[in-house]
């Protein structure tokens, strides 16, 4: 089954790689930065939303629920949610977009 939520995680990936240092800053805590500016990790997910948190309509799901939290994805997720310096963050939203390029490229 094709992934409903294609767009989004192509956008995703773009805000990953454009969110800067001075934004992440701007926020005034690391711990919600990232939920501020992607909605990362809440009912406000910019992956979940369109999908009505159906996970098995999701591009990080293949055959399980919560994909995006499981090996590899789940390393990324991770490195996001743990994420404690402002810098710490910035390289983490640059790996997850990384690896969801990846992911990408084997649902083309």
């Amino acid at each position: 089954m094709k992934p409903k939520n294609l767009k989004e995680f192509k956008a995703l990936i773009e805000r990953y790689e454009t969110i800067t240092l001075e934004e992440i800053k701007k926020t005034g805590n690391i711990y919600n930065a990232a939920f501020k500016l992607t909605g990362f990790n809440s009912v406000n997910c910019s992956l979940c939303k369109p999908i009505r948190s159906n996970c098995f309509l999701c591009v990080y799901c293949d055959k399980v629920e919560h994909g995006c939290l499981e090996g590899k994805n789940g390393e990324t997720f991770d490195r996001i949610y743990f994420a404690d310096t402002p810098t710490k963050l910035l390289n983490a939203f640059r790996a997850r977009a990384k690896h969801m390029k990846t992911l990408l490229n084997k649902k083309s």
